[in-house]
C-alpha cells in the first residue's frame, strides 16, 4: 500500500488528474451496474411472484425486460473494462495482471471507500441474482411436474371413456336427439 502511495506522489499533476477522472468515471459505471443488477433482481422477483400466482401469461414480457437489462449490463462491462485499462495505463501498470479489486489499492483516498462499498454491493447483488435464478428454475420444474401429473389424472378419465380415442377425438356416432332439436 505504501508503494502505491509513493507511486501516486511521483505522478505529474496532469497524470493525477487523468487518473482521478478515470476513477470518477469508474465509480459512475459501477453505480450504473448496481442499478441494473437491482433491476434484474426486481424482474426475477416479479417472475417468481407471477409463477407462484400462476399468472404465466406475463412471464414473456418480464423475460424480454430481463434480456434487455442483461444486454445493458454487457455494454457496461465493456465500458468498465476499458476504464480499468485506462486507469492501469495512466498508472503505468500492466493491463492484464490487475483486477478491479486490486485497482482500488491505487485509487485516490477519497475514492477508496466508495469503490469498496460498490464492490461489496455488486458482489451481494450477483449472489442474490444467482439464488433467484436457481429458485425460479426449481419453481418452474415443480410447476411443470404439477401440470404433467394433472394431465395424467385427467387423460384416463376423459380419453379412456367409450367414444373417445387416445387423441381426445370423438369416435362414437352422435345421436340425433338433442335438447335443441325441436323437429319432434
Amino acid at each position: 500500500m505504501e508503494a502505491t502511495r509513493a507511486g501516486r506522489e511521483a505522478m505529474t499533476k496532469s497524470a493525477k488528474l487523468l487518473v482521478n477522472e478515470r476513477y470518477i468515471a469508474l465509480v459512475g459505471v459501477l453505480n450504473r451496474e448496481l442499478v441494473l443488477l437491482d433491476r434484474l433482481i426486481f424482474k426475477f422477483s416479479e417472475a417468481e411472484l407471477l409463477t407462484r400466482a400462476e399468472e404465466s401469461r406475463f412471464l414473456g414480457s418480464i423475460f424480454d425486460e430481463i434480456d434487455a437489462v442483461e444486454r445493458d449490463l454487457g455494454a457496461l462491462e465493456v465500458a468498465r473494462s476499458m476504464l480499468v485499462g485506462d486507469v492501469t495505463a495512466a498508472l503505468g501498470l500492466s493491463n492484464d495482471t490487475l483486477t478491479l479489486s486490486q485497482l482500488i489499492e491505487y485509487a485516490p483516498d477519497l475514492a477508496v471507500e466508495p469503490l469498496q462499498g460498490l464492490m461489496r454491493r455488486l458482489s451481494e447483488a450477483v449472489t442474490e441474482i444467482h439464488e433467484l435464478r436457481e429458485r425460479g428454475s426449481r419453481m418452474v420444474i415443480e410447476r411443470l411436474d404439477q401440470i404433467s401429473a394433472a394431465i395424467d389424472r385427467v387423460e384416463p378419465a376423459v380419453f379412456g371413456q367409450d367414444g373417445y380415442n387416445e387423441h381426445g377425438y370423438m369416435t362414437a356416432t352422435a345421436s340425433s336427439s338433442s335438447r335443441f332439436d325441436y323437429s319432434a
